[in-house]
């Protein structure tokens, strides 16, 4: 089966939605045999994964998102052009017009999370507007449809009416390297990093929460917020002109934003944190809780969502939307060493169960029930 796998968000600044594609591609790619697999626009290979830009150089990177522009705003079927070679296209939600109306294609598509339905006010309009009309003209099409959790399995069957034999539920992997974090001093030293601290990481965009984890540091006893500062890693995101405020209104009592964490440090500033708090509103997956598990990390995560799924019982669920709970379990894990340190080590063998090369190898079993 000759299989068009839409990689356009390799061609975007991204973290989440963008790490997903490229491991699982550099894991599919080798394991796709007799299947062959192509990916749109019209790109080579994965490239060298950037979370900041695109994965490729900035002439191909141009030409390749002016394709992409001019199938979805100019209607130049550029997508349904290349799909004439294949079986099968693999989208993400990004492509607005895949196919054409009795065009012999068959479609199917990984969907994250129902956030942009679920949560409109959490995103930037274009999303929403993107989303909205995937579930709209696109998801009805779908002769399969990919999903990390049973979490967003439920609610693809509960809120889009989705059969539940066309959903096929494959969780994320954890790379390797999170096992093995390097020395932590490179770290310290690019980011003037405490010897512990409090971690949370991802993008300060409203879903994330950290105002709500904001509330729950200032209320932890003086001591631990002395001892152990919070350490906020990850891009800027949206909408978060009041969090960055706060942020900067709570530097003197212990709080540091430092921004994206380069790949090859990401591991270390994991293993060296006392506690990894992750209080997301909502998530399809969670995968910074697996890296944190991974690198030995105990987690305090919400109890919404996908999130206990991910953790299960390795890691303290709270109410996302209390600080009281939120700081009672962090101040629990900084108190008690030994619950901290049972907690790590269950951490570790839970993320042992999930890797890249399941993920892939049940991807490619989800194409070959369609061949």
């Amino acid at each position: 089966m000759r299989i068009l796998y839409d990689a356009t968000p390799l061609l975007l600044r991204s973290a989440g939605v963008k790490n997903y594609h490229y491991l699982l591609l550099r894991h599919l790619l080798p394991l796709a045999a007799p299947h062959t697999i192509e990916l749109f626009p019209f790109l080579r290979n994965p490239g060298r994964n950037r979370n900041e830009g695109s994965n490729y150089p900035p002439v191909a990177t141009a030409l390749r998102l002016s394709v992409w522009l001019a199938d979805n705003y100019l209607r130049v079927p550029v997508g349904r052009w290349a799909g004439r070679r294949a079986d099968l296209f693999h989208l993400t939600q990004h492509l607005l017009h895949p196919t054409a109306v009795g065009q012999r294609l068959r479609l199917t598509s990984f969907i994250h999370d129902l956030s942009c339905l679920l949560m409109p006010q959490y995103h930037t309009a274009s999303n929403v507007r993107y989303f909205r009309h995937f579930a709209r003209d696109v998801l009805p099409r779908l002769a399969g449809v990919l999903v990390p959790s049973h979490a967003v399995e439920q609610e693809l069957i509960e809120h889009l009416g989705v059969a539940p034999e066309r959903v096929n539920v494959v969780p994320h992997g954890v790379e390797q390297r999170f096992f093995q974090p390097g020395p932590f001093e490179a770290a310290l030293k690019a980011y003037g990093l405490p010897e512990r601290y409090i971690l949370f990481v991802g993008a300060a965009e409203p879903r994330k929460n950290v105002s709500t984890l904001l509330e729950a540091c200032r209320l932890l006893p003086a001591d631990l917020r002395r001892d152990y500062p919070l350490v906020l890693a990850g891009a800027s995101g949206w909408k978060n002109a009041a969090l960055w405020e706060a942020v900067e209104r709570d530097r003197p009592i212990g709080v540091r934003p430092i921004g994206y964490v380069a790949p090859e440090l990401l591991p270390a500033v994991y293993k060296q944190a006392a506690v990894f708090v992750f209080p997301s509103l909502y998530e399809g997956f969670g995968l910074p809780l697996l890296e944190a598990m991974a690198a030995g990390t105990p987690v305090v995560t919400s109890n919404v969502s996908a999130m206990p799924e991910v953790v299960g019982e390795a890691g303290l669920t709270v109410d996302p939307r209390s600080p009281a709970e939120l700081a009672r379990a962090i101040e629990h894990l900084l108190s008690d060493r030994a619950l901290a340190a049972q907690l790590a080590e269950a951490g570790r063998r839970r993320a042992r169960e999930f890797t890249w090369g399941k993920t892939a190898l049940a991807t490619k079993a989800f194409f070959d029930h369609l061949a």
